[in-house]
């Protein structure tokens, strides 16, 4: 038992002992775990600043490969649009260069966008021809004085229809102001002056048309009548002479001249106009009856005879001449001709 209690005494002592050596290190302890849990911090940092690193770089290389495949790509648009573009250019030349066809122009409506936008057909829009729309404007030439003069003739020839006589002249006569050669203006206001008994006006008007359209051999014609009516036959063989009118055209020029030769007496002349104008129009019973008054009047009574029968066998002599022409030919049947 002593020898028990004898060492659980000393257990007792050891064990003071202990505390004691315990509190002394204890304290040791604390003092030295500050180096240990510091060193213990810094691997764990490591740990997290290798791993963030680590994550870093994964990222960066799947950005960079994400921004290889982008480039990538770009590359291959810029080049699809260069060849694409170079075959444009291409076809523009080719087209520029090649010969142009003659087109038949069409006139094609439009439709509206909404209507085409309402459509169910589907629309290809790389299709759609996107160059400018050629815009027509329409301008609008002042009308010459020709162009004027005709729209007042006829103005002039409707208010003429109607019965109005004054509007109808006046537009006429403003027709002849803005173009002067107008000849249909100028002949039908002297057509009026004329059945009116206005023979100086119309000789005016008739004078001034044979100067100005000196190859309308109509004025110069006119112009003749008026003088005869107007008891100038000279100046009316004048008119007639100097005009550009040609027996086969206009054959009624020169039985006006043939007559007008005969009122002077230059039978002559009027015999030879008028063997030329019953060969160009046998029929004209009138040139026959002037043929045979010229012949009669130049002493040829034989040929007068005949000049006269022909113009009996026209049967188209007016009343007034027939019963003439019949007393003509019995007064030369009478004479007789000696052989």
């Amino acid at each position: 038992m002593s020898l028990i209690n004898q060492m659980l005494k000393d257990l007792e002592k050891r064990r003071s002992r202990d505390l004691e050596t315990s509190s002394s290190l204890n304290q040791n302890i604390t003092w030295e775990s500050g180096p240990n849990n510091k060193s213990f911090n810094w691997l764990g940092f490591s740990i997290v600043i290798t791993l963030t690193a680590l994550l870093m770089v994964i990222a960066y290389l799947l950005w960079d490969r994400n921004k290889q495949d982008v480039v990538a790509s770009l590359t291959e648009e810029k080049k699809s649009a260069f060849v694409k573009g170079k075959e444009e250019i291409k076809k523009t030349v080719i087209k520029k260069h090649a010969p142009k066809k003659r087109v038949k122009k069409e006139i094609v409506t439009q439709k509206p966008l909404e209507s085409i936008a309402d459509s169910s057909d589907s629309v290809d829009v790389e299709e759609l021809d996107d160059s400018p729309t050629l815009k027509l404007t329409k301008t609008h030439r002042p009308l010459n004085s020709k162009q004027l003069a005709e729209i007042e003739y006829t103005k002039g020839y409707k208010f003429l229809q109607k019965g109005q006589m004054h509007q109808g002249k006046e537009s006429l006569r403003k027709a002849l102001s803005l173009y002067i050669p107008h000849i249909k203006a100028r002949e039908m206001l002297a057509g009026i002056y004329i059945k009116s008994g206005r023979f100086i006006n119309a000789a005016e008007l008739l004078s001034e048309g044979v100067k100005v359209v000196p190859e309308y051999p109509l004025f110069a014609q006119l112009y003749a009548r008026v003088l005869l009516e107007q008891k100038n036959p000279q100046l009316a063989i004048k008119i007639l002479e100097q005009g550009s009118a040609r027996i086969n055209v206009e054959p009624d020029y020169f039985a006006l001249l043939a007559a007008t030769y005969q009122r002077v007496k230059e039978h002559k002349k009027a015999i030879d106009l008028y063997l030329q104008l019953v060969k160009v129009r046998s029929s004209e019973s009138v040139w026959w009856l002037g043929l045979g008054i010229s012949l009669e009047k130049s002493g040829k009574n034989k040929e007068a005879l005949e000049a006269y029968q022909r113009a009996q066998q026209t049967g188209n002599l007016k009343a007034g001449l027939v019963k003439f022409t019949n007393n003509r030919v019995s007064a030369l049947q009478e004479i007789g001709f000696p052989e």
